[in-house]
């Protein structure tokens, strides 16, 4: 409780300076780095994010939790009770699942697993999203890498 009120605390004094708002994993999404191969991949921001994007969130990560549980496509209560055995899974597998060389972060919310990153330049399109959609309790998977040493970046920046 003392770190929230430490993380609220801080975005209103940084919002008063008028600087930017602190960004944090407020719902403590698992977010790794699976290769890192490839030495000038820039960070993704990943989910971090300040506290007026959290509390617009809050709701929308709410209901859609809970919906799979209600529509019985979930047994936990909410779909992002699977975020933590699904990341680790992908860790489990990273040699299948991961082209090389590459650099590659993930990205776990609710059963759905975002990877992004950078791949050479000969990676086929699709081919990590098909490979994660094979990891158990996933829903869905996106990739957003930039294909080879000069291609266009395609994810937020840390």
């Amino acid at each position: 409780m003392r770190a929230i009120l430490a993380l609220t605390l801080a975005s209103w004094a940084a919002a008063a300076e008028g600087g930017e708002a602190p960004r944090t994993n407020w719902f403590h999404d698992p977010f790794f780095q699976l290769t890192h191969d490839v030495a000038a991949c820039p960070e993704p921001l990943g989910p971090l994010v300040d506290e007026e994007e959290a509390l617009r969130d809050s709701h929308h990560r709410n209901e859609r939790g809970l919906r799979c549980y209600l529509e019985k496509r979930c047994i936990h209560p909410s779909s992002y009770d699977y975020d933590k055995d699904i990341a680790a899974r992908i860790q489990a597998a990273s040699t299948r699942i991961a082209p090389r060389p590459s650099t590659l972060w993930v990205l776990v919310q609710g059963r759905r697993v975002w990877v992004y990153g950078c791949v050479a330049k000969g990676y086929r399109r699709g081919a990590l999203e098909k490979a994660l959609r094979k990891v158990a309790d996933v829903e869905l998977a996106m990739e957003e890498v930039r294909v080879g040493p000069r291609g266009e970046v395609p994810y937020r920046l840390k």
